[in-house]
């Protein structure tokens, strides 16, 4: 009974080994991915700064071609 008890024990000590192995492996993939995250939102910031360069300079040029007379 107590080698039983011993055994059941010893799977559940494993059990719970393997299972803080596996959060720690998680907790590292998820600080990965919410770094890239963070790295595609910086991306997406400059580009959305490069449009709005782009389109004020095309404003600026339609401006100054309504201004020629044709």
């Amino acid at each position: 009974m107590l080698e039983l008890l011993e055994e059941k024990i010893s799977e559940l000590l494993a059990k719970y080994q393997d299972l803080m192995e596996e959060k720690e492996k998680l907790l590292s993939a998820l600080k990965e991915e919410r770094e890239k995250r963070l790295e595609i939102e910086k991306k997406m910031e400059l580009l959305s700064q490069d449009r709005e360069r782009v389109k004020m300079r095309i404003d600026q040029l339609l401006q100054r071609l309504k201004g020629i007379d044709l």
